[in-house]
């Protein structure tokens, strides 16, 4: 773990101190927590110094919006985060030798990925389409381990970049099931108790509800009894599964579309964990929800271990 001191960022903070607690009550996901809490904790590291949105404001379309074109959409070049190629090689020295002690397994192909991105043969540009799905070979290395290694990399920049744009439309309406920033799908939900009296959404007793997006980390409100892929709103068809002994961990599942998205229900909670490390810790429930038929709306990076 890091060492904490007043200038560490607060979102390190709390991913630590989640982890901490998190190994403590759940001895038997040890190895799992030991192996992701490294990479979690370098990329709050990374997000709190990444240079977020730097480009023209954008113009935001209220009436677009709110009819559920979000903002990536609206912008001259059709969609996308602003390119940051050019930080990702700094970022590959920080974070790949963390991967590299967290995961054996693959620490040769992510020396041989370190080596192309240092020697130039692997242009920065190539690594950051490859971290949004693009298909991309490397010598030494599979396309299962370049996938994770390059989403990685990218991602504490686009959840910093996803902070700034989610400002611009913050006083707005979205009732869409994907992420009002760039679109992508859920992968988590989080029940918080809202104080405001100005709330359109049911909170009943855990509170309002927030959709947490697989892609920039955004969240934003949705209806609580509601399915976010299909949007049924039929409670015989809406099942919820969990352990018994952390009733405060869930996932919500869909029976007309078979799919489930996880829930942390943080209503009664005095210590909110951080989103990720609650997500590690439910990866039971999870494959529990799969092996009832569900499938997740979007995955976690180790939702498939």
């Amino acid at each position: 773990m890091q060492t904490m001191t007043d200038e560490t960022p607060a979102a390190l903070r709390s991913i630590e101190t989640a982890l901490s607690r998190a190994t403590t009550e759940l001895p038997a996901l040890s190895p799992l927590l030991a192996a992701f809490g490294p990479l979690l904790a370098e990329r709050a590291l990374l997000r709190a110094e990444a240079p977020g949105w730097t480009g023209p404001a954008l113009a935001i379309d209220a009436e677009r919006f709110s009819l559920g074109t979000f903002v990536l959409a609206q912008t001259e070049v059709g969609g996308g985060f602003e390119d940051m190629s050019a930080h990702l090689p700094a970022a590959a020295k920080r974070l790949l030798p963390v991967m590299a002690r967290s995961f054996p397994a693959i620490a040769g192909e992510l020396a041989a990925l370190g080596a192309a991105i240092e020697s130039g043969a692997l242009a920065p540009q190539a690594l950051a389409t490859a971290g949004f799905g693009d298909p991309l070979e490397v010598p030494d290395v599979s396309a299962q381990t370049l996938n994770f290694a390059a989403s990685e990399l990218v991602r504490p920049f686009i959840e910093r970049q996803a902070t700034d744009l989610l400002a611009l439309v913050s006083e707005l309406p979205w009732r869409q099931s994907c992420c009002p920033v760039c679109g992508g799908a859920p992968n988590m939900s989080v029940l918080r108790k809202d104080l405001s009296k100005d709330n359109e959404f049911i909170q009943a007793h855990g509170g309002r509800r927030f959709l947490r997006c697989s892609c920039c980390s955004t969240e934003w409100t949705h209806k609580r009894v509601s399915c976010p892929a299909c949007g049924c709103e039929e409670p015989d068809e809406l099942l919820v599964l969990r352990d018994p002994a952390r009733p405060f961990e869930r996932a919500d599942a869909c029976t007309r579309c078979k799919t489930f998205v996880l829930c942390l229900d943080s209503g009664e909670m005095v210590d909110i964990p951080d989103p990720d490390v609650a997500a590690l810790t439910m990866l039971p429930l999870e494959i529990q929800a799969r092996k009832e038929g569900y499938a997740p709306l979007a995955l976690h990076p180790w939702s498939d271990l």
